[in-house]
């Protein structure tokens, strides 16, 4: 068996690809624009996701039975010229490389929560049925290109599926994750003698999943061949960034002090935002087995190597 992970050098395809070697026998490929191979990679093919010819021949040499297409940018990394051309057309060329050269791979689209959009309190939490409202060009693009998979799904009989992931948490989290970002903070408080991080909009709330156990559910909705259906991969509930603050410096062995600035970032005009992941539990018996505690502190470890024992 053959997979090609799309964005193989990013958070997440770090974790998949750990993933995919406890699988055996599947022949691993990657994607991205770094110009050296990710780790633990059978093959690496160096380009962009938006050079139609250039993802055209690498699907059709390659000749995957499972894509995980992970690549993709959000609002703080890039323009959003970019932020269409990566999220959107990138997904298309994708989709047309898979259509013309191997229509009976398994595709796993990666979305993202981003996709609601503000969603009232009464409503809570969201489920694949809640009406998507997306605010902004992350947002916008991710959920246009999963109606670009449902299309493709449905007018070219792919095997297409979507997984919908809430907030990301694991080692090796981009500073551009709000973990990350704290984590940044957090290393230049410990320099001085009285550690002050500072937090900004305290009080909103999000939807936090391990990284390994996203992964594991992307394995399990390609195995499990599935197509046209969206699903959401969450922990059912919702913490503040309080709350996710004061979980990750509790990790440290000297205290941290945590002050709340509201220039650091506008309050989010999405206050509390969390789903259901009842579809997924049935379909492919999905269930986030890892705590958020825990896994604040697998990263406390991967990062910054003090407080908790970390063996």
């Amino acid at each position: 068996m053959k997979a090609l992970i799309t964005g193989a050098g990013g958070f997440c395809g770090a974790h998949l690809v750990s993933r995919l070697r406890q699988e055996g026998g599947i022949e691993i490929a990657g994607l991205d624009r770094m110009a050296e191979s990710p780790a633990r990679l059978d093959r690496y093919f160096q380009g962009d996701i938006t050079d139609s010819a250039f993802v055209d021949s690498v699907v059709r040499s390659f000749a995957p039975d499972y894509v995980f297409h992970l690549a993709g940018i959000s609002g703080s990394t890039a323009s959003a010229a970019r932020i269409y051309e990566v999220n959107v057309l990138g997904t298309v060329h994708l989709l047309e490389g898979v259509r013309r050269s191997v229509p009976e791979c398994r595709v796993v689209i990666a979305g993202s929560f981003a996709e609601y959009g503000p969603v009232e309190a009464s409503k809570l939490p969201v489920t694949e049925e809640t009406m998507c409202r997306p605010v902004g060009a992350y947002g916008i693009t991710k959920y246009a290109a999963t109606l670009t998979a449902l299309d493709y799904a449905r007018r070219f009989a792919l095997k297409v599926v979507v997984a919908r992931p809430s907030n990301v948490v694991g080692p090796g989290v981009p500073n551009t994750l709000v973990v990350g970002a704290m984590l940044g903070r957090v290393k230049e408080a410990m320099k001085s003698l009285r550690p002050l991080v500072k937090v900004g909009d305290f009080d909103s709330e999000r939807d936090f999943i391990d990284a390994g156990d996203l992964v594991d559910a992307y394995v399990r909705l390609a195995k499990s061949g599935i197509s046209g259906e969206v699903f959401n991969l969450c922990s059912g509930r919702a913490y503040s960034i309080r709350q996710l603050a004061e979980m990750l410096v509790s990790n440290s062995s000297r205290p941290i002090e945590l002050e709340f600035d509201p220039n650091l970032f506008p309050p989010s005009a999405i206050r509390s935002l969390y789903g259901s992941y009842e579809k997924a539990a049935k379909a492919i018996r999905f269930h986030p087995a890892t705590p958020l505690e825990e896994t604040l502190r697998a990263v406390w470890c991967a990062e910054m190597g003090e407080g908790v024992a970390c063996e």
